[in-house]
């Protein structure tokens, strides 16, 4: 992937369109309801299991990654290249925080008196800014992986202890 393959997906992607439908491809663990982080009772054991074992992945600028250490920003200082590095992710963030403002909501973000929807959009704010960072470090990966999946309308929302993506 590349910058301007990365700025034409945030611009083509309908942001959160498919949440809860089937249809997730490759190696991510699908669910089709928030009801257990929402405190709302489900009669599915297997999706109880993977709420009490899973983390949320970041949704502000102010968490680390989980998955880069050390992180890409000293990766990129370490390759002089912070600066410049960090103009681009700023610009392809625009671009991101334009393409998310056309998203309104969408109803499997909403259970009970909760609302996913910031927790989405600053998940997805983060996926990008690490997938541009991957990129320009030249270490495409998990970031980059991640955005696929933002692109087909699902919220990679969280991570298992064995790695697995857990996915809406």
């Amino acid at each position: 992937m590349t910058v301007d393959v990365l700025r034409s997906l945030l611009i083509d992607t309908t942001w959160f369109g498919r949440l809860a439908e089937p249809g997730v491809n490759g190696d991510f663990v699908q669910i089709f309801t928030l009801g257990p982080w929402a405190n709302v009772p489900t009669d599915a054991d297997d999706l109880e299991r993977i709420a009490d074992q899973m983390d949320w992945l970041p949704s502000s600028r102010e968490q680390d990654d989980p998955i880069h250490r050390p992180s890409l920003e000293e990766r990129a200082e370490q390759l002089g290249m912070r600066k410049e590095i960090s103009r681009k992710s700023l610009d392809i963030y625009r671009v991101a925080v334009s393409a998310l403002g056309r998203f309104k909501g969408h109803p499997a973000l909403k259970v009970g008196p909760h609302d996913f929807t910031e927790a989405a959009r600053g998940a997805a704010l983060f996926a990008v800014r690490q997938a541009t960072y991957e990129i320009l470090v030249n270490e495409p990966g998990f970031w980059c992986r991640l955005m696929e999946v933002y692109h087909a309308g699902h919220w990679p929302c969280g991570i298992l202890p064995g790695g697995k993506v857990v996915v809406l």
